[in-house]
């Protein structure tokens, strides 16, 4: 068993020249599942991180197709408004209908020859009949002495002496006879105007209803309503009576990046008159959905969650309805009736969010069509020319060696030789900060780019070289220590950064087997305690001929005062434990990452190339002596995507890796000797341990 030396890492694209991109290349998975969702008109959401171009490829997937684009009008009907669906063109053509029959209700249609005629007609004849009671009156009451006057108040008898009876019975007889003259004189002058009315508008009413048979009850309510107002002369209010025209034309696929209740559903504004507050249909504001009818309607998952609009999307969704949002309670007008919902609903998300929905079985019910974005694509020489033609698609001229720099990049963000990142939007960030400093974009221009990004974000790694090198930050890239390894983690955060750790181990006898002070002191999570029991199993089949472990080890990271997570230091860990049990040196100019199984087998980590960099630049920053390097799986090979400068320094002989996959590779790499003679010190000290913890050390 032998450590594999690594000797080449080179592993950097070509030059290759841009070829027009596919719309979904590299996301073919989710085009299939977008087009059996509009091929079975099913709701659906996107799902991947940010950067993957989901909604922007979904609004292009949309771009020239034909929705069918009805029309939708709010009709009003007394106290409540109904919706209406027309094709395209009816809705307004109902309106300009509706508004041309306004047009010809005006007070100019009852000043026409015919119609005055026959009201003077009707007026005369009653007030002829109503001048024939009173002259009747005036004679009887001339007779008795009295004379028949007319006040403000109504009409009197007056004379000398009380008045008498059969005479003011009939001063009463003629009031009320000449009332009801009165009275019916207006009664039939309202009827000739509703009459003469009717025979205007009714044809046209009737051809409305012929054009629009689902408008028939609001038509005629509208008819009744405009012959009432020409029978009492009163005002017509338009406001009360005429439709609403809320949604036409239009590419029907919204993208709605503030859907709030209010602009989702739609809602009623309101006014104040008079002191009142009152509503009409004029201020009723459509929303979102109302707007994307009979086509899709994009929405970002997180942002319908905060804006609280959730619930009612899901009811919306469910019954199949719009309901716009009524206003307060004391507005006076309309009550609305909901729409029909027509809209095909996309919801646009990062997996935690769409993983939070997906728990909620209503949701899985309500958007049946997953539609998933893979963060990665294979690397191919086709997806290279596919990313350079999206690229330039976006206004951004690349060189052939521009392009293969940014899918370096690419492939380093997937942190695999093999794969492409597939945020290709993040890309188009750097390729156009690129361009900032070589137009069109070569290598050069990406790597100042690279370059200015990494300084963004370098001052930590700076003054941790610094305590580096001034001492303040206890690491040894030289010589050899009994208990101590250089392990190796990663800082999480916008620019992830490796770096070396020393990990030390105290070792003696006892009963407690391996103590880790960084869980012992809430540091350690899950995992990396997970990593540590790991271990102990480790130690337990090895040396399980010496019965229970008469030892205990404790183990820490040194100068490491943030909480520590993960499996990645479990075999720098064990090494550090051999060490300290079997008192041999362990070599400081090798830095170890990989995590162990119980049977001693080596397995892959994350984030590997940036743990072999971080270790580089420490190397660096001391001194590199030509013996330095890293030990790391060997399944971790292919996550190589190093830097230039060190993929050199590989090649070169400055800087060495080596790849294991047993335990005594790396056993025989760190400790300098075989495996089999170090574990043979180990379970002599573990014996010896043992013979002190049964009290009989001094007799050996």
């Amino acid at each position: 068993m032998f450590p594999m030396r690594v000797a080449s890492v080179r592993w950097f694209t070509p030059p290759t020249r841009p070829r027009p991109a596919p719309l979904f290349f590299g996301q073919e998975r989710a085009l299939r599942a977008l087009e059996a969702a509009f091929l079975h008109r099913g709701h659906g959401y996107l799902v991947g991180p940010s950067g993957l171009g989901k909604r922007a490829r979904l609004l292009a997937f949309l771009e020239g197709r034909a929705f069918p684009k009805e029309e939708l009008v709010y009709l009003p009907l007394g106290e409540e408004a109904f919706p209406l669906l027309l094709p395209e063109g009816e809705g307004r053509a109902l309106v300009e209908g509706v508004e041309a029959l306004f047009a010809e209700f005006t007070p100019g249609l009852f000043r026409e020859k015919g119609f005055l005629y026959a009201k003077n007609l009707v007026e005369s004849r009653h007030e002829r009949e109503a001048e024939a009671l009173l002259q009747a009156l005036a004679q009887e009451a001339k007779a008795h002495g009295f004379a028949l006057a007319e006040e403000e108040g109504g009409f009197t008898l007056t004379g000398q002496g009380p008045l008498p009876p059969e005479l003011s019975a009939k001063l009463e007889e003629t009031v009320l006879a000449y009332v009801e003259v009165r009275q019916r004189a207006q009664a039939e002058v309202a009827a000739l105007r509703r009459s003469f009315a009717e025979r205007l508008l009714q044809p046209k009413v009737e051809g409305l209803k012929a054009r629009f048979p689902e408008a028939a009850r609001y038509l005629d309510w509208l008819l009744e309503s405009l012959l009432r107002a020409a029978a009492l002369e009163e005002e017509v209010e338009g406001e009360a009576l005429l439709p609403r025209l809320l949604v036409e034309g239009g590419t029907r696929v919204v993208y709605e990046p503030n859907p709030t209740p209010e602009r989702l559903f739609g809602h009623l504004e309101y006014e104040v008159r008079e002191g009142v507050l009152t509503t009409h249909l004029g201020l009723l504001r459509p929303g979102a959905l109302m707007r994307a009818a009979g086509g899709v309607l994009v929405l970002e998952a997180h942002r319908v969650l905060e804006l609280g609009s959730y619930p009612l999307l899901k009811r919306s969704l469910a019954t199949g309805e719009i309901e716009p949002l009524a206003p307060r309670p004391e507005v006076r007008g309309p009550r609305l009736q909901p729409a029909p919902l027509k809209a095909q609903v996309f919801l646009v998300g990062p997996p935690e969010v769409i993983a939070l929905l997906e728990e909620d079985e209503e949701f899985l019910e309500l958007f049946p069509f997953r539609v998933e974005f893979n963060p990665e694509m294979p690397y191919t020489e086709a997806h290279v020319a596919h990313l350079g033609g999206f690229l330039e698609a976006q206004g951004v001229r690349l060189l052939p060696e521009g392009l293969a720099a940014l899918a370096d990049e690419a492939r380093r963000m997937a942190g695999h030789r093999e794969r492409l990142d597939a945020r290709i939007y993040r890309l188009l960030d750097l390729a156009r900060e690129a361009a900032r400093y070589q137009n069109p974009v070569g290598r050069e221009g990406v790597e100042q780019a690279l370059k200015a990004r990494e300084d963004r974000f370098a001052l930590e790694q700076e003054l941790f070289l610094k305590d580096v090198e001034e001492g303040v930050v206890a690491l040894e890239v030289t010589g050899e220590r009994v208990g101590e390894v250089n392990g190796l983690v990663v800082l999480e955060g916008p620019a992830p950064t490796g770096r070396p750790v020393r990990i030390t181990a105290q070792a003696g006898p006892g009963r407690e087997g391996i103590l880790s002070i960084d869980r012992e002191v809430g540091l350690g999570g899950q995992v990396f305690h997970k990593a540590v029991l790991t271990l102990a199993g480790y130690l337990r089949g090895t040396y399980a001929q010496l019965g229970a472990l008469s030892a205990t080890v404790s183990l820490v990271f040194e100068q490491s005062y943030g909480s520590l997570e993960g499996d990645s230091a479990g075999l720098a860990e064990l090494l550090a434990v051999l060490s300290a049990i079997s008192g041999l040196p362990l070599r400081q100019d090798l830095a170890v990452t990989g995590a162990i199984d119980q049977t001693g087998r080596v397995l892959a980590v994350g984030r590997v190339t940036e743990k072999v960099e971080g270790f580089f630049r420490v190397c660096q920053t001391l001194g590199l002596t030509g013996t330095q390097g890293v030990v790391l799986p060997k399944a971790n090979l292919p996550h190589l995507t190093l830097r230039r400068e060190v993929v050199e320094a590989v090649e070169e002989g400055v800087f060495h890796l080596y790849a294991v996959e047993e335990v005594d590779e790396a056993v025989e790499l760190l400790f300098g000797r075989r495996a089999y003679w170090v574990h043979e010190k180990v379970r002599e000290a573990l014996e010896h341990f043992q013979k002190l913890e049964n009290g009989d050390g001094e007799k050996g």
